[in-house]
């Protein structure tokens, strides 16, 4: 009877882990998909100025910057680099359409998790957009109170192709 038991067990627990493996695939497909529909275009080196529109902590975020951004696709992966911080970043695509594309970075530092969202719209060898930058910060005192800090940043960008294709 235990064996009967066992057996039914594993046999239920294998279903249930080829169902969500096949929809881990599906989603995978669709991400796939995604990706693919990203114009060739949007790959190479950017110049790209930020100008500052708003925010709730000016003391935090600059109000202008000039930047670079070597925008590469490695497989199923986009990586942004900015050889001018030395920042390395992967991409997660949130939308494409013929008209906008629509990506965002995660990153934790300490206590803050950075969550920035780019929004543009490509033509030809240039682009404009913007830039969302959330700062969300918690920490805990010792007597485990929780102090939460936003502070947020919205940038009008605009891009300038420098050269090439990003596609590897």
């Amino acid at each position: 009877m235990k064996k009967i038991i066992i057996l039914l067990f594993s046999l239920i627990f294998l279903t249930s882990f080829k169902t969500v493996f096949a929809q881990d695939n599906l989603v995978l497909k669709a991400g796939i998909s995604m990706i693919d529909s990203v114009p060739k275009q949007f790959y190479g080196t950017w110049s790209v100025q930020s100008s500052q529109v708003s925010t709730n902590s000016p003391k935090t975020f600059a109000k202008s910057s000039l930047d670079i951004w070597n925008l590469r696709r490695s497989g199923n992966v986009i990586e942004l680099r900015n050889p001018v911080t030395s920042a390395v970043a992967e991409i997660y695509l949130e939308d494409v359409t013929d008209s906008e594309i629509i990506f965002t970075h995660y990153e934790k530092e300490g206590y803050t998790n950075i969550k920035d969202t780019v929004r543009l719209r490509l033509c030809g060898d240039t682009f404009t957009g913007t830039n969302e930058i959330i700062l969300h910060t918690v920490r805990y005192d010792e007597y485990k109170k929780k102090y939460e800090d936003i502070k947020t940043a919205i940038y009008e960008i605009k891009g300038s192709k420098v050269m090439g294709t990003g596609l590897y």
